[in-house]
Parts: structure tokens; sequence; C-alpha cells
């Protein structure tokens, strides 16, 4: 420990290691997401009951340390109906976990996900100090290691670290040359005996077996060792290296038909996730009929060797997600990874075994990525790429000499950008609908691409359809009200706007606000419009906008089809809190969404200038005499004359209307009551609507006019072909209705 480097080490791994044993439960998290429960279950059964068997105590365990709320996702599994029931995950990684989760509980295993994290960070030091100066290995391997998005699964009850450690600790048996050994004593013999360059082989294989054993794939990333192994001509080691591999493997799989009957968790058993909200009732009940052998296993390991089907489009689109995707790409998650493949290929270009390194990282990557397209990026949890940060630490042994060193501090400079906040909140942020992936509302990742393909899967979006047109965005940046959008105010707020038919044409919105001097930009794929509100302060003021959409930013996969994408960017200068506006005349679903504008999609320009607008009127059952202030109501025949059909919900959906004239013709301003028809009408349909109307508080001889309205668009009667049901009406007092 001469080198202050390595003290500095030894501090900083002090000081993260005990940071997870100080978190009180229940805090942080609330309650455990993805597979958590089955892995953290499995380890305190391995700790306290010496087996893999869920029992009623096991959920009594679950709800000691979590008993706020529920759990969601225990994976189990079964062989005989469900009367045995055993956990339905790989248990290497809580097998090792188990020591530190039975003394402290999951705080335990989130100490030792550090501890095996700092491992990397110290290996990585050791492996670059051979090519670099100490401080500068030291540093290059902290930023490596702590600045990315590996960081965040220390706080997983997950086996990703335990996955990336193994990888890291293969490569670095083959690939680091070791120093001699010092000292004559017993000590630096029995060193010698264990990692010496006969055992090594042995350790790299048998070690990256364990994480196979988790996920088959990454036995590519045996490819590197095997391949210096061979360069070296040491023929007998690759043997052993093999041999030994394939040995932990059969031991790993015959403890687990030890424990369970079966050598995985994916092979010959019924698996299912359940939810727990008693811990005094099995969440599952034994059932009559048990799996027959022959009963292929629920999520098997099956798609590893099926045949893939290839769709070119959307592989490209995955690649692209993959490298700058914003939840998911390496670039923003992986900062380090980037400059590592930099620096390779700037200094050791003729690095044969760093080239296969490269390789092995492609081939795991495109697997995940072919065989796996709809869920190549971690399932159903995720920060970043979950699946192929298994794997990250290999990019470290693509470096040799770190030159330029500024590389290093350009490293830092953009974990600052993107993954920054992940290190300061690795449970999530506490912001409006949290998820796990809240990081991603900061400024510097909305520069990187939003994964359209995987809409459906990203926590904390959600969807709203409107006149043939279906938005997407965040859930904290807008909310509905029928068929309007509520636009948060002062703020930033991206939308997407997808359709089945590109828009060639304008399309039109109406924007209401109801904030004082307010300032509205709108921005459809570059399009752009300024709505100055400024010194207007009434209850509300809308303005119907056409904006002419440039091409679609993208092309995306809905089932057997294909839509178009269109990026909507909208800003308001400020906004208004619905139930604090005292002259709002339109009820708000959130009391609490500080709204910008309201935005009412109307559809494009085609659709509202159809001619719809032609009705044969039939009988229109109005009487000629009501009383002063009456509510009366009546029937009316129509039939849609024109081609199109009239639509009976939506924006612009066609209401049944009125309106009073009096004796010169004018129009009566007054409550004018819409009825909607009963279903959409297509061409040639005759209806009957039943229409509500409230007299004229004043006696006299009016016209009632009973009009259909396209509502935001157009009257019928103010088109040529649209003339309106017209009847003399006397309305008289109440004193007066008898004689």
């Amino acid at each position: 420990m001469r080198s202050p480097t390595w003290f500095a080490l030894l501090c900083l791994s002090l000081l993260l290691v005990i940071i997870p044993l100080t978190v009180v439960k229940p805090g942080l998290p609330m309650t455990l997401k993805a597979d958590e429960p089955a892995y953290y279950l499995m380890a305190l059964s391995l700790a306290k009951d010496f087996d893999l068997q869920c029992e009623l105590h096991d959920l009594g365990r679950l709800f000691d340390e979590y008993p706020y709320l529920a759990t969601f996702n225990l994976i189990l599994m079964t062989d005989d109906g469900w009367n045995s029931v055993f956990f339905g995950k790989p248990y290497i990684y809580s097998l090792f976990a188990a020591p530190f989760a039975g003394v402290f509980g999951a705080n335990g295993m989130v100490a030792f996900n550090m501890a095996l994290l700092l491992a990397m960070i110290w290996m990585g030091a050791v492996y670059l100090q051979r090519f670099n100066s100490t401080p500068m290995a030291g540093l290059f391997s902290v930023g490596f290691f702590l600045l990315s998005s590996g960081f965040a699964y220390v706080f997983w009850l997950h086996p990703e670290i335990f996955n990336m450690v193994c990888v890291a600790a293969s490569l670095f048996l083959i690939l680091h040359q070791f120093s001699p050994e010092h000292g004559d004593g017993r000590l630096a013999g029995l060193r010698h005996k264990i990692f010496g360059p006969n055992m090594r082989p042995a350790w790299s294989g048998a070690i990256l077996a364990l994480a196979a054993y988790n996920k088959p794939m990454l036995i590519a990333m045996a490819l590197p060792s095997l391949f210096s192994l061979f360069k070296e001509r040491r023929l007998r080691s690759i043997l052993v290296w093999l041999a030994a591999a394939a040995t932990s493997l059969a031991i790993v799989c015959g403890v687990a038909v030890f424990f369970t009957g079966h050598p995985s968790a994916y092979l010959g058993v019924e698996r299912m996730g359940v939810q727990i909200f008693d811990p005094q009732q099995m969440p599952v009940q034994p059932v009559e009929s048990p799996l027959a052998l022959d009963t292929p296993t629920t999520n098997s390991w099956s798609w590893l060797v099926r045949v893939p089907e290839i769709d070119g489009s959307e592989l490209v689109a995955n690649i692209g997600y993959f490298i700058w995707g914003r939840h998911m790409g390496i670039i923003p998650y992986m900062p380090f990874a980037i400059l590592s493949l930099l620096l390779f290929l700037l200094n050791r270009r003729d690095g044969a075994v760093r080239w296969v390194i490269l390789g092995s990282l492609t081939a795991v990557g495109l697997f995940f990525l072919i065989w796996i397209p709809f869920n190549w990026h971690g399932g159903g949890g995720f920060v970043g790429n979950r699946y192929f940060v298994n794997v990250y630490p290999a990019f470290l042994f693509l470096v040799t000499t770190i030159r330029p060193g500024w590389f290093t501090a350009i490293g830092y400079a953009l974990a600052g950008l993107f993954v920054g906040p992940l290190l300061f909140t690795p449970f999530g942020a506490p912001v409006p609908e949290p998820t796990l992936q809240a990081h991603v509302r900061s400024t510097p990742l909305r520069w990187f691409p939003l994964e359209l393909g995987f809409r459906r899967k990203l926590p904390g979006y959600k969807g709203f359809s409107s006149s043939g047109a279906w938005f997407f965005g965040r859930k904290d940046s807008f909310e509905t009200d029928n068929d309007d959008l509520l636009i948060h105010g002062a703020t930033p707020v991206e939308l997407w706007m997808f359709t089945q038919d590109p828009l060639t044409e304008g399309v039109f919105f109406v924007v209401e606000n109801f904030a004082k001097d307010n300032l509205i930009k709108m921005d459809l794929a570059g399009s752009e419009l300024e709505l100055d509100f400024s010194g207007q302060d009434g209850p509300s003021q809308s303005r119907k906008i056409e904006l002419v959409p440039g091409p679609p930013y993208a092309r995306v996969k809905e089932g057997n089809r294909k839509l178009y994408a269109y990026r909507l960017r909208i800003r308001s200068r400020t906004g208004f809190i619905a139930n604090a506006a005292q002259n709002a005349v339109r009820k708000f679903p959130v009391n609490d969404f500080y709204v910008g504008a309201r935005l009412t999609y109307l559809g494009p320009k085609s659709s509202l200038e159809s001619d719809m607008y032609s009705v044969d009127w039939g009988e229109c059952q109005i009487p000629n005499r009501v009383i002063a202030g009456e509510i009366f109501v009546f029937a009316a025949e129509l039939t849609n004359s024109s081609g199109v059909s009239w639509p009976a919900s939506g924006p612009t959906q066609v209401n049944l209307a009125y309106h009073w004239l009096d004796s010169k013709g004018d129009r009566v301003e007054t409550e004018e009551r819409r009825t909607d028809l009963p279903r959409d009408v297509p061409p040639g349909r005759k209806i009957e609507v039943e229409q509500t109307v409230v007299a004229l508080p004043e006696p006299g001889e009016y016209t009632l006019v009973l009009d259909l309205v396209r509502e935001r668009v157009s009257w019928f009667s103010q088109k040529r072909s649209g003339s309106p049901c017209k009847a003399e009406v006397e309305i008289v007092r109440a004193t007066q209705a008898g004689s």
C-alpha cells in the first residue's frame, strides 16, 4: 500500500461497501422490483433453511423487511402441479450472496454487489497499471466501473453485477500478465499454487461458467481467453480451461438437481410470476393435473435454439437504439465503453486478442438483438441495457495505453452529463410519476432518440388517441380531458404523434390558453408556430391553427402494420393550476396539474374538408307553442345524404343542435344544447334523435332552427347543401298556456 493511488482506492472501497449497510429498512426502496423477490428469498432460504423451496415462512421474511407494499413478481416453479414449490430463477448468485443476506438482509446483498463492483475496479486498475502510470490506471478504472449504468445494478438484488465480475475475472486471469511471486514464505507458495500460470486457465473457465449458467450466451466471452492461449501455443491450458468450465457447470447443475430435482430453473418445470399480498397464504395452490413430463417448460430456454425471424428494418432500428437510444444506448449509459473502443483503435489496432474481444462483444449484442428483438434491452425492468451490461467489463480489456490522457477527463465529463443522476439516485428520483428511468428527463438525455419501437414497454409513458392519431409521451408532461390534451406549463413537452398514413398536408389543432400573458410555441416535424397571448386576460382564449409537418421522424411497427411517427414539441411561457382559476370555463380532471395549454387535435386538412354536410330532414316534431323558459323534447328524423360517415365521437363529432331567430331573422343568444348522435351514421342511413330545447324567456313569435354541427369545424347550414330544419314557434307566458 505504498502508492497513494492504492490507498485512495482502499478508502473509496471502504466508503462504498459500508454505505449500503446503513440504509434503514423499510426505506429505499419501498418494495422489490423486477425479479428481485426470487433472488432475495432464495438467498435467505439458502442462508437459513439450506434449501430452495418456497414455503409460507419465506413470505413472512419478505414482509418483515418490506411490509408497506405488495410484491408483484415472485417467480416460482414446480414439476408436480404446485404441490412442491421452488423459486424459479437460477440460484448461483443467491448462493454466493446468502451469507451477506443472512446477516444483513437486503442491505447485505447490496453490500455484496458493491464489493463485487469494487473488485472489478481493483482488477481494472491492476490490469491497466501494466501499460500506464498507477494514478492514470486507477482513475480510468474507477470512472469505467463507477460511472456507468452498471453502478445502478449494485442496488438491484439481481445477478447483473455477479455476471459482470465473472466476465471481468475470467478475462483478467488470462490477459493480465502477473508479476513473479515475491518472497519465499508459505503464503507466497500457496498463492503461486492457487493462482500460478497453470491454474489461472482453470479459474478463468470455472468462473465464466457461473455467469453462463445465468445467461448461456455469455459463453461467447470465452473466445478471447481461448484465443489468447492458442496464440501463446498453450494448448494444454486450453484443455484445462474447457475442462474447468465443464466441471464448474456440472457442479452447479448438480447442486441445482440436489435442491430442486432439475439442473436449471428453465428446464423441465412450470414457472409463473405471482403477487404476494398476504404473508399468511401461499400464492399458488395445487392443481389436479400436474405438468406432464413431456410438456415444454413454461418460459424456458427453448428460444436459444430456435431459428429467429429477422426483420431487416427492425434490426437496423434496434441497432440504433442499442448504440444511442435514450433509455438503452451504449453512448449515454456506458460512455467509457466508447472511450475504450477509441483508445483501442488509436493505440493498438494490431492487438489480435482485443479484436476477438470486440468480436465477442458484438456477438453477444447481436444475439440479443436477433433472437429477442422484442426484449433485448432487459425485459420488464431495466436501467440502460440490462442484458448487455453483463459483458460491459470486457470493454476495459480493449484498452492498453491511455493516450491521449485527456480521454479520461472526457469520460468523466460525459458521465456527468448522462450517468450522473444514476450515481446520486440509484433507487430512482423522487419526481412526479416516478420510475427507475426518471433520469431520462434531464436535458442531456433528451438529445438522444426515444426508443419508439418500445413505446409500450417504457415505464413512465402513456398514450392517447384522438381523430385517428395516437399521441405518446411522458406521464408527467400531459394529462387528458375527454378529447383534449392538457400540456404542462413552463416546461418543454415532447409528444410523439403516430398515424397510419403519412401526413402530406396540413393538420389542424385548437390551442386554448387559460394563463395570463402566455406564449405558446409548437413544432410539429419542423413546422413551427408561435402563439402570443400577451395582454389577454379572459376566461380563456383559443385559436385554430394549421401546421404542415415535414417528413416523419421514423416508421415503426405496430403488429403487422407500419406507423408514421412525428415529433410534436410544445412549450408555454407559463401556466395555471386548474382549481385556482376562478374564471376557468371548463372543468379539469387533475386539480394540481400546471396547465400551460389545452390542445385539441382535429385531423388533417382533407378530413376536415370532406363533404359530409348533406342531410335530408324527415319529420321534425317541433311543437308550435311552448311556455317561456320551458325545457321541452321532440323527435327529429334525418338521413345522411352525403358520401361520408358522420362521426358520433371525437373532437370533430357531429351533433344535433339548434338556435332561435327573432321576427327579423336575427339570431337570439341563449343556451343552445347539443345532442349526441346515438352512433356513427354512414352514408344513406336514417336515424331518429330526440333534441332537448330550452325555450326563450321572453314571449313572442320566433323561428326554431334545427341544425347539425361538426364541432370545431362548421355548422351544416353554413355549407351550400346543408339547409336546416325550421319551424315557427310561439312562446307564451305560463298564464297563457291554457288559453
